[in-house]
């Protein structure tokens, strides 16, 4: 259900909220800035202003309710003595003024938050688009044309708008093309000055002769390929700092605390500390604030080239079941389960926490529901990209034979022989397949529904440039083959562009999994050891047992554990998110197949540790 539906419901509900539904309507109209109404337009919402508040309105109040029962639950524990714990009271305060106001902001400034998210992920759709503007221009110098192709071939949020420029012009918005690439350039110049560089020189090379066309094109690939490099170096070198106060805030200041809770509970008689406010602290409300950070980070974040989607008809996914799946976790995770009560058997639980099991059952639900969910689309994801790698090179080897005049169905046997062993091969030799024995054209070689080469190749990429291959054979084999190679330069440029932004972001997201998955398990099994140490020394003093034991309330070593794995699984969430999204951008295979992968290796570390620091840190107890 999208925001839109859940809006129009929303308003229709909290009406009561505003009295006089038609002058809060004109109230609304009059206060949202022009900025809202702009991303309104821009995000397509259909949806009025007085709706989003009255949403905004209402997410609130239905955030307001559920941190009182939060404050309910925690004043339980001290049996509704409000002073008891000064603790309490910071984390009742913080829940009753955080949760409301987080409601608040994030559903009213949703609509400009999704229209700069659009805005900038469109811009990593230019090298794309840009590119199927050139590579059709080389074969064929008709701009209008080539637009179409582009917005046709396309399925990025940029191809969208050209496909939406192209209307306003049928419909006499413009006048002309050139009046309505002028159009476009000024409207995105604002958000990308390269691609209004580029396209205005692609607007020149149209009427410039044959050789200078060609320059002027390249030209305006490299203003592109440039500027979407530098845009994303900009980006890694903004991330220093936030990705410093990420593990300052998310690992290693509040892990250390943990090991500070009893020693705390000397301070003062009103310092109390129990499970609970710990629990909501750790679990609740600095998971939230890590993740509204990312969020806001990774909303910064342009994107660099559009990911391939695997459409659900796909041979491989046909045998796909996730509610199977989800059934096979389940009852692996209630198997874990089991063996870890029989553990409890042999171990005592001062060794041993009970509450681990909890935390495998749940890793084993999560591990083994995304890789047999997610890894299917994970290797066919792997496939295509191993096959647009190919591509550039077999391209390269195609162009050079068909340049020399070679027929269709020699030059793709050449280029298959050329190439063996590779998956682009296989393609190229199934074309000349059904061009000799089936006596199919070019197109249809390529492209018929039934027996075409690039059926199964979803890479809209590669069928993209053979659209192309196909319509410039129809014309002149020698100037399709120029053309070609051509774009087999532009594409290992595009390859290039993008290897070099991935090595300038690998560092920091390696640095990210480390931390989430190694660092971050490892820190808080030996801080639980130093906490149980702590805890069983200070009630072991005979002057201040007593005072220790009605101080650190709740806190048993069991209850504890449970607490910090449970943050410990939301760290990995949320930092392999956060290196995911600088990665790979809004990739939800690759991040779900990364935690099916991490997760359960994590937790049996943080096992392993824990236990091993219990046994360290008790020997060392007097």
């Amino acid at each position: 259900m999208n925001f839109e539906i859940i809006c129009r419901k929303a308003a229709k509900n909290f009406e009561w909220m505003v009295g006089d539904i038609e002058k809060f309507k004109e109230k609304a109209n009059k206060s949202v800035s022009q900025e809202f109404i702009d991303s309104l337009t821009f995000t397509g919402m259909a949806l009025e202003p007085y709706q989003i508040l009255l949403f905004s309105y209402g997410s609130a109040a239905i955030a307001f309710l559920f941190s009182l029962f939060l404050d309910i639950i925690i004043l339980s524990f001290y049996h509704f003595s409000i002073t008891s714990s000064y603790f309490a009271i910071l984390i009742m305060i913080l829940i009753t003024l955080l949760f409301p106001l987080l409601a608040l902001q994030v559903v009213s400034e949703y609509p400009k938050y999704k229209a700069k998210q659009m805005k900038i992920h469109s811009l990593g759709d230019i090298p794309e688009v840009l590119s199927y503007i050139v590579m059709y221009l080389k074969l064929n110098p008709n701009i209008e044309n080539a637009f179409r192709f582009a917005a046709k071939e396309s399925n990025t949020s940029l191809a969208k708008d050209l496909r939406k420029l192209l209307w306003d012009m049928e419909i006499r918005i413009h006048k002309s093309i050139d009046d309505a690439i002028t159009y476009f350039a000024n409207l995105w110049g604002k958000w990308s000055d390269y691609l209004k560089r580029a396209l205005h020189l692609i607007r020149s090379a149209v009427h410039e002769k044959s050789n200078e066309r060609n320059t002027t094109l390249d030209r305006s690939i490299d203003v592109v390929l440039e500027g979407t490099k530098s845009m994303m170096t900009d980006f890694s070198q903004k991330l220093h700092q936030p990705t410093l106060i990420i593990y300052s805030m998310g690992v290693m200041i509040p892990l250390a605390l943990v090991a500070m809770f009893p020693a705390l509970s000397l301070i003062k008689t009103k310092f109390k500390i129990g499970i609970i406010e710990i629990f909501v602290f750790y679990d609740i409300l600095l998971p939230l604030v890590l993740l509204f950070y990312i969020r806001k980070i990774l909303a910064a974040r342009p994107a660099t080239f559009p990911l391939t989607p695997i459409p659900p008809s796909h041979p491989e996914l046909q045998g796909l079941n996730k509610k199977k799946n989800a059934i096979i976790a389940l009852i692996a995770a209630f198997m874990i389960s089991f063996i870890g009560l029989v553990f409890l058997k042999f171990f005592p639980s001062s060794i041993f926490p009970s509450s681990l099991i909890v935390l495998w059952a749940f890793a084993t639900f999560v591990s083994i529901y995304s890789l047999t969910t997610y890894s299917p689309y994970k290797k066919i994801r792997d496939e295509i990209k191993e096959m647009e790698n190919e591509f550039g090179d077999a391209l390269y080897v195609l162009g050079k034979r068909i340049m020399e005049g070679k027929p269709a169905e020699e030059a793709f046997i050449y280029a298959s022989h050329a190439l063996e062993g590779s998956k682009i091969a296989k393609v190229f030799e199934r074309t000349s397949y059904n061009l000799l024995s089936m006596r199919m054209n070019t197109r249809a070689a390529l492209f018929d529904e039934k027996f075409g080469s690039l059926k199964h190749v979803y890479s809209s990429r590669i069928r993209a440039i053979m659209k192309l291959l196909a319509e410039g054979i129809k014309k002149s084999y020698v100037a399709a083959g120029v053309a070609i190679v051509k774009i087999a330069d532009h594409l290992k440029q595009l390859q290039n562009v993008e290897k070099s932004i991935k090595n300038a972001l690998g560092t920091l997201t390696s640095t990210l999994r480390t931390t989430a998955n190694i660092f971050a398990p490892i820190i808080a099994g030996v801080t639980l050891g130093i906490t149980n140490l702590i805890s069983s020394t200070l009630l072991g003093m005979p002057s201040s047992s007593a005072f220790a034991a009605a101080n650190f309330v709740n806190i048993k070593p069991n209850y504890f554990v449970f607490v910090i794995g449970v943050y410990i699984i939301e760290l990995i969430f949320l930092l392999n998110r956060l290196a995911n999204g600088i990665d790979e951008g809004d990739d939800k295979i690759e991040y779900m197949y990364d935690i099916g992968k991490y997760l359960p290796t994590s937790v049996i570390l943080f096992t392993i540790v824990t236990i091993l620091s219990i046994l360290f840190f008790q020997s060392m107890s007097p």
